[in-house]
């Protein structure tokens, strides 16, 4: 693992984090510390979330699949990533901008419609790269043809 894959991993876990999905934090976290098992650190950092997390996090982590549905009692940035997990991204895209006009200040909330406006400009179809040089071609030829015609 390179030193900047490394970074983007642990950019992952904090943001992770910093969602309440510790379950996902941890195991972005092991992930790395199984490239590098020599990073002390790392290790003390993974036992310590693990000791400070609660069981049902833990446990809600294991036995429930996002996407298909948000936890009973949900709030709006659970349905938000239950939709963006279906690839619902507009559903995800309206609720966190919701979620912005009650929240100005909410740093994560920018963060997740940035990474789903990325998400959506990938999944974009793409026109076809034209050269051009073979478009110009084209027009003339078919300015051509019509001329000829008239």
């Amino acid at each position: 693992m390179t030193p900047d894959e490394r970074q983007r991993a642990e950019a992952v876990a904090e943001r992770a984090l910093r969602r309440g999905e510790v379950a996902q934090a941890i195991a972005q976290l092991e992930a790395i510390l199984a490239v590098s098992p020599s990073d002390a650190a790392l290790a003390a950092r993974v036992a310590q979330l693990r000791e400070s997390a609660a069981p049902q996090e833990l446990d809600r982590a294991a036995t429930y699949t996002p996407g298909l549905s948000p936890l009973p009692g949900a709030g709006p940035t659970a349905q938000a990533e239950a939709a963006a997990a279906r690839g619902d991204f507009a559903t995800a895209i309206a609720l966190y901008r919701a979620l912005l006009v009650t929240q100005p200040n909410a740093v994560l909330f920018r963060e997740r419609l940035e990474e789903l406006f990325r998400l959506v400009e990938a999944q974009a179809p793409r026109r076809p790269a034209i050269s051009r040089e073979a478009a110009l071609t084209e027009l003339l030829d078919r300015v051509s043809a019509r001329r000829r015609n008239v």
